[in-house]
Parts: C-alpha cells; structure tokens; sequence
C-alpha cells in the first residue's frame, strides 16, 4: 500500500452527529481521531449524505468508505468494528415527575419518537407504544424537543446527544439539560465504517484500538456532551 493513499470517505446527514465542513460533529471527530493512527492515508470526505447514499456510495464504488453503517447485509465490501455509540433514552419533564423504569410503562403515556423507531427498538418497544394514549413517528427530532417542551407530549424517544441539540436550536437558550430526566430503558447500539477492501477495514480496526487505549476515545465525546451541560 502506498504512502499517503488517499480515501473518500461518506458522512451522515444528521446534525449533531454529522454536520456540514467545518461544523462540529461528534462522529467526524471520532474518525479523525482513529485516522491519527493511520499517518499514511489522505481523508476526503463527502459531506451530508443519507444512510441510502452511503451504502450506495459503496456499491458503486464512489466512496472508498462510509460512516454509519449497521451491517454488511446491504454493501459489498466490510465493517469494522463498531465505532458509533447510539444512546437512546426516554426523555421526560422533570416538573412532571414521571417514572419510566422499563420499555413496558411506555404504555402508560403519550409518546414522540423518530421514524423507524418500532423497526430499530424490538417487539416490546412496538407493543408498548401500540398501547400508548398517543404515539407518533416525526422525521425532525426538532419537532420532537418542541412537542415535549411544550408539554404535547409526556415522553420522548431518541438519542440523547441529538435531542439536547434539537433543544438547545428550538427553545434559544429557554430550556436547559436540567430540565429534563433521560430514563436509560434501551440497550445502547453501535454502528461501524464501512469499506470497499478489507485491508482498509483491518487497518481501522487495528487503529481503533490504540485510539480507544489512550482515552482520546472517550474525550472525543465528553467534550462534544458538556457543550450542552
């Protein structure tokens, strides 16, 4: 493999995991970190693609490798080893005083999530929402900070960072983190790169590792959280 071999790589479209150049982006600054590791190859990336894109991305041959892939069964090429922490919660007013202890006592209230969620989230997640006073699937997970803000809705369901992000843009500063209890029901899920040649994926893989031992890992998302604690 040559020096400085030059890779395109595909990003996501959803902020703030993913965002447009020069934005921060919690999961661009994770590959970053990794490619720290890997001195000999130049990073391209294409910016704001959907997860459709990517995968197509790949199978065309018009990116070398692509973020935020959950499985191989719709590439022709590998994954490494997963990289992308999900971290789905439901979220609810803390001056409402709610206890969600488990998937089940959903069941009990009125409910916005993000679309696909009784796809990604299992059978008792579907069931439990089937039963709920009110259940609803929005694209925008802006829509769903302003409807439990508002109070339209007593619980939502989605990813933690991306829903302090959404808060943070549609109140302006007028609700904060504090205001709000995350209530840990889900088992976190992960995503991985994505590559043409399994030499790329190994060497990513071998990379992580060393990221991860030096706690770069780690402060890549800590910092990226305060900005909203």
């Amino acid at each position: 493999m040559s020096l400085g071999e030059e890779l395109v790589i595909g990003l996501g479209n959803f902020p703030p995991l993913f965002s447009t150049s020069g934005s921060p982006a919690l999961f661009k600054d994770l590959i970053d970190g990794v490619y720290r590791y890997i001195p000999d190859k130049t990073i391209t990336y294409r910016y704001m693609l959907s997860n459709a894109r990517l995968e197509m991305g790949l199978n065309i041959k018009s990116l070398d490798g692509a973020a935020n892939i959950f499985s191989n069964r719709y590439i022709q090429g590998c994954i490494t080893e997963p990289l992308f922490g999900f971290f789905d919660v439901a979220i609810s007013k803390k001056d409402r005083a709610i206890d969600i202890n488990d998937v089940h006592t959903l069941a009990n209230y009125s409910v916005v999530s993000y679309q696909g969620a009784t796809k990604l989230l299992g059978p008792e997640y579907k069931k439990a929402v089937a039963h709920a006073s009110y259940y609803k699937e929005v694209p925008n997970p802006i829509k769903q900070a302003k409807l439990l803000s508002s109070g339209l809705v007593d619980v939502s369901i989605g990813d933690k960072y991306i829903f302090l992000h959404s808060l943070a843009i549609w109140s302006r500063g007028k609700s904060e983190a504090s205001d709000y209890v995350f209530h840990p029901i889900f088992p976190p899920v992960a995503s991985s790169m994505g590559f043409i040649k399994q030499e790329h994926c190994d060497e990513f893989d071998q990379a992580l590792v060393k990221f991860k031992a030096s706690g770069e890992y780690q402060k890549v998302y800590d910092k990226h959280l305060q900005r909203f604690y």
